[in-house]
């Protein structure tokens, strides 16, 4: 299982522009390559980075790098701010980079506050690569910040709901200021991707004071080795295809011939990620269903069904 190495300022970065899903990746697989170089939080010069672009695309990502060059364009001269011992400071993440060797290596620069704002001293995460590409925006945000407490041998986490609100990018949007709002759009589909993608099973208690909710909890069992590496090979098969059997071993992963010859799906396979995240945002990631006694039951929806309902939403669209 790879995984990669981020210092826990680089968990929640925030920038003068909002941070695609792709972007986010990319600069944990910088600071990751910072890591592993050794690069101190505080260098005096630039320093040029040479990654794999199979590795800042990520996995399932396109097999060219038509969106990772869109998404280094978007990074140079991105503006990040923050405060460093009271000082407040201003970088230029990325200020120069260049595709080489037959779109197979990419050649970054980073100045020395873009540096500084990755590794600055803190905790270092740990985070599966699967997981900081693949799940949706706020379930990986989530996801590090449960790996990092995970790091410390903490059996929990609580946060203040308006912590977390900064932790996982939204506090600028004022409709999460209301509760109900922000465990329905974004605490409860995180903990259900991160229980269906992840490592890790979590449960998510709200903490009241009065009443109103003024913390979550969280507490989690981190899967065995064996029930992790599982998990992995179930993460690597088709997204048509996971959760069901194989007819053999030898047989490729199973896709169902009837959805695949769907215009929805067909549509919906050629967006980008973050493109694919905007729509289940706007459609819906988890069914609601009443059961007895007017409890009410949640379970993820299916990828098709998501896809279908974007697609019939895109289509009303004026042209």
């Amino acid at each position: 299982m790879e995984q990669i190495t981020v210092s826990s300022a680089a968990l929640a970065l925030r920038a003068e522009k909002p941070l695609t899903p792709a972007m986010v990746s990319a600069l944990w697989e910088i600071a990751a390559v910072l890591d592993e170089d050794r690069v101190p939080a505080n260098v005096p010069n630039a320093v040029w980075l040479t990654i794999p672009t199979t590795r800042l695309r990520g996995p399932e990502a396109r097999p060219d790098n038509v969106w990772l060059r869109e998404c280094l364009e978007r990074m140079t001269g991105l503006k990040l701010t923050g405060q460093h011992r009271g000082d407040e400071w201003g970088a230029v993440l990325v200020a120069e980079w260049h595709i080489t060797e037959g779109g197979s290596k990419a050649r970054i620069l980073i100045p020395p506050a873009g540096v500084h704002a990755l590794r600055s001293p803190g905790n270092f995460v740990k985070i599966e690569t699967t997981a900081a590409h693949r799940l949706p925006p706020h379930a990986r945000r989530l996801y590090a910040l449960l790996a990092d407490r995970k790091r410390q041998r903490e059996p929990y986490a609580q946060w203040s709901v308006d912590n977390l609100r900064g932790l996982l990018g939204v506090d600028d949007k004022r409709s999460y200021d209301v509760w109900a709002q922000l465990a329905k759009r974004v605490l409860t589909p995180a903990v259900e991707a991160i229980n269906d993608y992840g490592t890790v099973r979590v449960t998510m208690t709200p903490v009241k004071s009065g009443r109103s909710v003024a913390a979550v909890r969280f507490d989690w069992q981190w899967k065995d080795p064996h029930e992790a590496t599982e998990t992995v090979a179930e993460n690597e098969r088709h997204s048509t295809a996971r959760r069901k059997e194989q007819a053999s071993n030898g047989a490729p992963p199973i896709i169902e011939d009837e959805e695949q010859a769907d215009p929805a799906l067909t549509w919906w396979g050629k967006l980008r990620n973050a493109e694919r995240e905007e729509w289940a945002d706007r459609v819906g990631r988890v069914l609601r269903t009443e059961g007895p006694g007017g409890k009410i039951f949640t379970a993820p929806r299916r990828e098709a069904d998501i896809a279908r309902d974007a697609f019939a939403e895109h289509a009303e669209r004026p042209k």
